[in-house]
């Protein structure tokens, strides 16, 4: 799966609360020309998170959308200057988060590797602390790494 990522799809000190955070991943896919239709996705988005936030434990939020507004996989990440809550249920807080975007027709089988090529490496504090110290280009270049392989 190559093309996932893209350096300028590495946001930094990103500020608001978590609707503004997805928002902001959003746009950043739509000008990636990941996604065709930036606010309809965006409001996929929301729909997902309304079923169940995607809070995934270890300070991290991994919003994802499935889609027909999806053009081709793609992958945003983001790092908060401060912490947000992700999970408004529970007040868990993210300061990170990936956001997925996976054409429908691709859901399972797309959906599912990725997922599995980051939880494989976000489970570990070793790699979740590199990706909140470094650089853009080196953390671009280790997600280049873990989702394209």
């Amino acid at each position: 799966m190559s093309g996932l990522i893209q350096e300028n799809c590495i946001l930094f000190d990103m500020k608001g609360e978590k609707e503004q955070i997805i928002r902001t991943l959003t746009e950043c896919l739509y000008k990636a020309g990941k996604v065709e239709d930036a606010k309809g996705f965006y409001q996929d988005v929301l729909e997902r998170e309304k079923i169940s936030p995607t809070y995934i434990g270890y300070d991290m939020g991994l919003p994802h959308g499935k889609t027909d507004r999806v053009l081709e996989p793609g992958v945003c990440f983001g790092r908060m200057e401060t912490p947000v809550v992700w999970n408004e249920q529970t007040g868990e807080k993210a300061d990170l988060a990936i956001l997925i975007a996976v054409p429908a027709e691709e859901a399972g089988n797309t959906h599912m590797k990725i997922l599995a090529s980051l939880s494989r490496r976000l489970m570990h504090e070793s790699f979740r602390e590199f990706l909140r110290i470094s650089d853009r280009g080196q953390v671009y270049r280790i997600l280049k790494e873990v989702l394209e392989g």
